[in-house]
C-alpha cells in the first residue's frame, strides 16, 4: 500500500466504502428499478460520511410540486372473495364479504363465474349453480372482477377446452355468462392459473417455459381459448373490460411471454398475473420483491413490443399466517400488505391489486391455502385488515404518489392530497433491514400506521421499521429528510 493517498471528495469516499461493504457482504442479486429511483421534485444529495465511521447518509429534498409522472386513473383496490364456487368456503352469508370489503375500505372484489356451474339448455346455457354469488352481486356497487373457466367434465371436450367441439360449449357459457352479468359491469377474466393445471387429474409438475403443445398447459392450447373468450364476449359486451391470463408462478415469465406473443392479448384489455413469495429465503418475502417481478416481465413485454406497456393487473397477492413452513407472522404479512399497495399505487401500468384472500377458507392447520385471509375463518380481523385499510385510504386520497428507495429495502413515498396538503411515508421492507432517519428540526406531524402518534427524530436519527411511519406536512413545505444505514 501506497504511504501516503491524495485527498479525494467525500462522494468518492462513500463509493469506495459502500463498494467495500457490499464486497464483504457478497453479490447483491437485486437492483433499483427504474420506476423508484429520483423521480421529478426529489433531490437525492451526494452520499456523505457523517456521525459515525460506516454510516452512509442520502438527503432526500422533495419540492412542493406535484410529481411530472401520475396515473391516468386510480389505482383499484380489492380482496378475493368466494361467493361463486359450490363449496361455501366460510362466506355464508352476503354480511361476510359486504362488512369485511367495507372495513377494508376496499372498491373491488374477485370472485370465480365456473364453467361446471353452467348446464346446456336449448343449445345455450343455463346457470344452475354460482347462486350466491349473483344475490352478492347485486347488493354491492363495488366492482366485480369475474374469473370465467374451470374445466367442466359435463360436457364433451371440456376439459380443458383444446378441442373445436370443447372450445364451442365453451363459447356458449360464455355468452350467458356475460349476459347475466354485463349489468354490474364487471371486469371479465379468463380462466385461473392454466400454466398451473387446466384440468382435471394429478397435479404435475411445473411448466420450464412455454410448455410442450403435448401438454393441455401450454401456452400454445391457453392462447386459443382466450382468443375464443374474447372475441364472444365482445359478441355480447362490445366495451366490456376482458383481461387474459390469471397467470400462476411462472419463473422467468416465460410461458407468460408465450402467450402475449402468441396473440393472447388481442383485442384485450389487458394481462392479469398472480405472484406470491412465502417460500422464498425469509429475506425475500416482501413486498419489493413481488413488485420486482412484476416490473421485470413489463420490462421484457415492453422489449418484444417496440417499448410499448402492457396494462397489468394483479388479480392475487397476499402471505400466510401459517403455523408451519412458508409463513410470515399475522405483524409482518400485515406490513407487507400496506407496502404492497403504497408500491404498485405509483406505478401507472400496474391498473389494479387484488389480495388473496378477504378471509382465511378454512382452518385446516396443515393446509396452507386455508390461511391467505385478512380475516380469520371465524371472521375477526387480523392486524392485516387495518394496515389494508390504511394504506388504500392513503392511496384513495392522493393526487400524486412517488416512492424512493434511497436504499436497498428503505423506502419513503411523498403524498400530494387532494386538498394539496403533503405526507411522507418511511418503512423499510423487513426486519433485515436497518435504517433510520431524521428531519430539519419542527417539521411534520407523525404516527405509524395503525399505531399512534409518537415524536419525530430531528435532533438525532431515529430508527426505520417495517411498520409504515406517516409524516404530515403543510402543503408548501419543501420536505427535507436523512435516511441512514
Amino acid at each position: 500500500m501506497p504511504a501516503r493517498t491524495p485527498a479525494v471528495p467525500a462522494r468518492a469516499l462513500a463509493d469506495r466504502l459502500m463498494s467495500w461493504r457490499r464486497r464483504k457482504a457478497g453479490p447483491s442479486r437485486r437492483r433499483v428499478p427504474r420506476w423508484v429511483v429520483p423521480l421529478t421534485g426529489v433531490v437525492l444529495a451526494a452520499s456523505l460520511l457523517s456521525r459515525s465511521y460506516g454510516t452512509e447518509v442520502k438527503a432526500l429534498s422533495f419540492n412542493p410540486a406535484d410529481p411530472a409522472v401520475t396515473r391516468a386513473e386510480p389505482l383499484i383496490i380489492g380482496a378475493n372473495v368466494h361467493f361463486g364456487l359450490r363449496r361455501v368456503l366460510g362466506f355464508t352469508s352476503d354480511e361476510v364479504g359486504l362488512d369485511g370489503l367495507a372495513a377494508l375500505g376496499a372498491e373491488s372484489f374477485r370472485d370465480f363465474l365456473p364453467w361446471p356451474s353452467f348446464v346446456p339448455d336449448a343449445g345455450g346455457q343455463r346457470l344452475v349453480y354460482s347462486q350466491r354469488l349473483m344475490r352478492f352481486m347485486g347488493r354491492t356497487k363495488l366492482l366485480p372482477v369475474l374469473n370465467l373457466g374451470q374445466p367442466n367434465g359435463n360436457v364433451p371436450g371440456g376439459v380443458p377446452p383444446v378441442s373445436d367441439e370443447g372450445l364451442t360449449t365453451f363459447a356458449a357459457y360464455l355468452r350467458e355468462a356475460v349476459r347475466l352479468t354485463e349489468a354490474h359491469r364487471p371486469i371479465y377474466e379468463i380462466w385461473n392459473e392454466w400454466n398451473l393445471h387446466s384440468g382435471s387429474g394429478p397435479v404435475l409438475p411445473r411448466l420450464n417455459g412455454e410448455g410442450d403443445e403435448s401438454d393441455p398447459r401450454a401456452a400454445v392450447h391457453y392462447t386459443r381459448v382466450a382468443q375464443v373468450a374474447v372475441r364472444t364476449i365482445r359478441e355480447v359486451s362490445p366495451h366490456a373490460r376482458i383481461v387474459v391470463g390469471a397467470v400462476g408462478d411462472d419463473a422467468g415469465w416465460g410461458w407468460t411471454k408465450s402467450i402475449v406473443s402468441r396473440g393472447a392479448l388481442k383485442g384485450a384489455d389487458g394481462l392479469s398475473v398472480h405472484v406470491y413469495n412465502h417460500c422464498l429465503n425469509a429475506r425475500d418475502r416482501t413486498a419489493r420483491e413481488l413488485i420486482r417481478r412484476v416490473e421485470s416481465l413489463q420490462s421484457e413485454l415492453k422489449l418484444a413490443s417496440g417499448g410499448v406497456e402492457t396494462p397489468i393487473y394483479i388479480t392475487e397477492f397476499g402471505w400466510p399466517v401459517f403455523p408451519q413452513r412458508c409463513t410470515l407472522d399475522e405483524t409482518q404479512a400485515a406490513h407487507n400488505v400496506a407496502q404492497f399497495i403504497l408500491l404498485a399505487a405509483p406505478v401507472p401500468w400496474i391498473k389494479g391489486i387484488w389480495v388473496h384472500s378477504l378471509k382465511d377458507v378454512g382452518n385446516n392447520p396443515d393446509d396452507i391455502e386455508d390461511h391467505f385471509g385478512l380475516f380469520r375463518f371465524d371472521n375477526s380481523p387480523k392486524p392485516a385488515v387495518c394496515f389494508f385499510r390504511e394504506a388504500a385510504k392513503i392511496v384513495h386520497a392522493a393526487r400524486s404518489i412517488e416512492v424512493v428507495e434511497p436504499f436497498e429495502g428503505a423506502f419513503v413515498a411523498r403524498v400530494r392530497g387532494q386538498n394539496g396538503r403533503q405526507r411522507v411515508v418511511l418503512w423499510t421492507s423487513n426486519r433485515f433491514v436497518e435504517a433510520r432517519y431524521r428531519l430539519e428540526k419542527g417539521q411534520g406531524r407523525g404516527r405509524l400506521m395503525c399505531g399512534g402518534a409518537i415524536e419525530l427524530a430531528s435532533e438525532k436519527e431515529a430508527a426505520l421499521t417495517s411498520q409504515p411511519l406517516i409524516i404530515d406536512f403543510d402543503g408548501d413545505d419543501v420536505v427535507k429528510i436523512e435516511i441512514s444505514i
